[in-house]
């Protein structure tokens, strides 16, 4: 079966990206595979030019090349381009073009899995890094009031006034946990919760009115997710944050979004066949 996608980072072996879009394509019976690129810093521009020659749709980007993909690439979209980040290549007659789904991903697992309103809502987001940032991105252009708390409070107002020259309607701030209580949405984008029982938040500022999503996928259930669900809150872990973020690439590539359930069914399978 010839190669029609591809993962580029390192280390790459971990990736769950071959399971869910290798689903992907055989629920949307798409003749060809996607496979794992062992790729570094040094070898991005001599990889990426040897995998577009092949003839590939597109590719995924993992770290720590989405910023170093950059310079490689004929054109980046604005929202790659505000961000300084592409996850994702598609390839046509035009060249080569990055993009960045992350944050938009994030926003369809709030909605799909969580039912959550983002218009209007009020979504306090932990972590100023590169994920919050694209997450930060998505929530803003959707209509939510956005909330950053992160440990370092200067990288907070660092993101917050990147935001400074998109005008009136977009709603950013500064904040801090306390903030969560009148919230309808908290997302961690942090690390913290990683392979670890570590939690962001005061469990006792946790609500039943609002919904959770955890970007951290290993363990599933982090301990912010278990003390939301004890809290009466809708909770949605980061597997559905990668998968439709995924959509994302799929839609980019094909022109239609992909079967989330057989991704999600894929990547669990995966996860479960790990050793722990």
């Amino acid at each position: 079966m010839s190669t029609i996608a591809a993962v580029i980072g390192s280390p790459i072996s971990h990736s769950l990206s071959p399971a869910i879009h290798n689903a992907a394509f055989a629920a949307a019976h798409r003749d060809g595979e996607y496979v794992a690129v062992e790729c570094g810093v040094s070898d991005v521009a001599a990889t990426l030019a040897n995998l577009q020659s092949s003839g590939l749709v597109g590719l995924s980007v993992t770290m720590p090349l989405k910023e170093a993909v950059i310079d490689c690439l004929d054109f980046v979209s604005p929202d790659a381009d505000f961000l300084n980040a592409v996850n994702c290549i598609s390839f046509g007659s035009a060249g080569s073009i990055g993009h960045n789904t992350d944050g938009d991903g994030c926003c369809d697992a709030l909605i799909e899995e969580g039912g959550a309103r983002l218009h209007g809502a009020t979504a306090v987001l932990l972590g100023a890094g590169g994920t919050g940032r694209s997450i930060a991105l998505a929530l803003v252009r959707r209509g939510a009031h956005v909330v950053v708390v992160n440990r370092t409070q200067s990288h907070a107002m660092d993101l917050v006034s990147s935001f400074s020259g998109f005008g009136e309607e977009v709603s950013i701030s500064v904040g801090d946990q306390s903030n969560i209580a009148s919230a309808s949405i908290l997302v961690n984008a942090t690390s913290a919760g990683m392979n670890s029982s570590e939690i962001p938040v005061d469990p006792s500022i946790l609500h039943n009115q609002l919904t959770v999503l955890d970007a951290v996928y290993s363990p599933l259930e982090t301990s912010l997710l278990a003390a939301a669900r004890v809290a009466g809150a809708t909770v949605v872990d980061g597997l559905w944050m990668l998968i439709h973020q995924a959509r994302h690439q799929q839609k980019l590539w094909f022109g239609e979004f992909s079967d989330a359930t057989a991704m999600r069914l894929a990547a669990e399978r995966e996860l479960s066949a790990r050793p722990k």
